[in-house]
């Protein structure tokens, strides 16, 4: 499991209770992977930008970049997707998600989140606590001195760090801490790029889903969302490096889709036995299910169309897709073209200047 530290599920659920109190057409796969369709009926054709992409070519693309597989001109499954698709099923169906895979979170956490949710709690004290960690000294300090602050001088205490960033930008770091292990992963397929391109996406989709959220969803939670979406891409890559007898792909577009509903429904189940907070898995749930009409909650809206701004971007960066391109707006997001293309700039500038 590359070299992973293994936790009982309860201890996850305990830290996180005191933290908060697709496609063209194809064939369909096997059944339990029913396929989102595509819908581009929200601006008309005449009127749709030449450089706009559908979510599912995103979504398509991006999953491919992850495995490291190229596009394939196969609409159906073969029997070795066939095979693999039922295997994945069998091991991680219903709620048999094994949590027991998750790196041991940092021992100075559960303690601090605990202050942070109480309002009151003052710097010094915080300081004290934070101090304990050094990985954690380091990283408040080092995002109290990134260009998102406009400090004048560098921040070099512990105690200017944490008045400069805030309650909020302290539980966004303790929260990249604990999440990065969990999508940073090296697994045999795509060795070490498959988790640095995961957390690309996570901390992309975490700011994307805070600015779409603006006014109707709380803040963290939103960011909580975007950031634990894809927590079950390590579980189902393992799975299939474990279990498949595929060899080399190409894989099917109908096999690239699956495999992204299975990442999602694994995601839904981690943030269920962690006990995360009821509007982040609803929201999840939302995006897990392509029979829905769509996202219904102000959060999941959110969500689903910061997770595929997230993966455009991550594959802009990586040559898989232009600079120019745009996310299609489509019903089942509910969200405006003009707000994604706010969104997808405000996630240009954020993430251009943190680079360099």
């Amino acid at each position: 499991m590359g070299g992973l530290h293994r936790i009982r599920h309860s201890v996850i659920g305990k830290f996180f209770k005191r933290l908060f109190g697709t496609r063209t057409e194809r064939r369909a796969p096997e059944a339990g992977y029913a396929l989102r369709e595509p819908r581009t009926d929200v601006i008309p054709a005449a009127e749709r930008s030449p450089h706009a992409l559908p979510p599912e070519d995103i979504e398509d693309r991006f999953y491919r970049l992850i495995l490291g597989v190229e596009d394939s001109v196969d609409v159906g499954l073969s029997p070795a997707e066939q095979a693999a698709l039922r295997r994945m099923r069998e091991s991680f169906g219903g709620d048999r998600f094994d949590v027991a895979q998750l790196p041991r979170l940092p021992a100075v956490v559960p303690q601090l989140l605990r202050s942070l949710r109480n309002d009151d709690a003052d710097s010094k004290r915080l300081a004290e606590q934070i101090a304990r960690d050094t990985v954690l000294v380091g990283e408040i300090i080092r995002v109290a001195n990134t260009a998102y602050f406009r400090t004048t001088r560098p921040v070099s205490s512990l105690p200017q760090a944490i008045v400069l960033i805030g309650q909020d930008g302290l539980r966004r770091v303790v929260m990249q801490l604990v999440m990065r292990p969990i999508l940073h992963f090296d697994t045999g397929r795509g060795g070490s790029s498959a988790g640095e391109r995961l957390w690309q996406y996570a901390e992309r989709c975490a700011h994307a889903a805070m600015f779409l959220g603006k006014g109707t969803c709380d803040p963290f939670e939103a960011y909580l969302a975007g950031l634990v979406s894809n927590t079950g891409a390590q579980a189902a890559m393992v799975a299939m490096d474990t279990h498949s007898d595929m060899g080399a792909l190409p894989a099917s577009r109908a096999f690239v889709a699956a495999f992204g509903q299975q990442v999602e429904r694994l995601s839904l189940h981690a943030a269920r036995h962690w006990a995360f907070p009821a509007r982040v898995v609803q929201a999840l749930a939302e995006r897990a299910d392509p029979t829905d009409a769509g996202a219904k909650t102000p959060l999941g809206r959110s969500l689903l169309a910061a997770s595929r701004l997230a993966m455009l971007d991550v594959l802009v960066e990586h040559g898989a897709a232009e600079p120019e391109n745009t996310l299609l707006a489509v019903p089942e997001q509910r969200i405006a073209d003009e707000q994604l293309k706010r969104a997808q700039e405000d996630l240009r500038r954020a993430f251009s200047s943190v680079e360099a």
